[in-house]
């Protein structure tokens, strides 16, 4: 880049830096509040619902063998926005909501209306860990349970 011939011309370069650092500023405002997401502008959400906890789920059959947790629709999908936040694919609605730990009734509801794959299968094991903060501060298992479920075409 050439240096400016006259100091006059420093001046106005310094005056239109000024303009183009202030519109940025005032764009990285208006922009995501006017229009949401527009990349390289953001409203930056992450963990912006705070989750206090969060589950794990495991599928387990009556001999032991762990099955897909997403079979059953009990997959984590958390990328750290809250949730229908955020662009791409709209993921399916699992149990395993950040933030929300469900009750041994809720789990048993949903697993049996979401039972399409492994008809084979008359009984499985739900094995859910909560994790959340501890006492001594940090973060880890603070919870667990398992819940026998039985398929809705097996029920009497």
């Amino acid at each position: 880049m050439p240096m400016p011939t006259s100091i006059e011309q420093r001046p106005r370069l310094r005056t239109a830096e000024g303009i183009a650092i202030v519109g940025f500023l005032a764009a990285n405002v208006i922009i995501p509040l006017v229009w949401g997401d527009v990349f390289p502008f953001t409203t930056a959400p992450m963990f912006r619902d705070t989750p206090q906890a969060y589950c794990i789920y495991h599928v387990f059959t009556t001999d032991g063998r762990e099955l897909p947790a997403a079979d059953f629709l009990l997959q984590r999908i958390y990328d750290g926005n809250p949730p229908g936040y955020g662009v791409g694919i709209q993921p399916p609605a699992t149990l395993a909501e950040f933030g929300r730990v469900a009750t041994a009734a809720e789990i048993e509801e949903h697993v049996r209306r979401h039972w399409k794959m492994h008809q084979d299968l008359a009984t499985i094991e739900i094995e859910q860990q909560v994790i959340g903060p501890q006492n001594n501060g940090s973060v880890g298992l603070v919870a667990s349970q398992r819940i026998k479920v039985t398929q809705p075409s097996a029920t009497p």
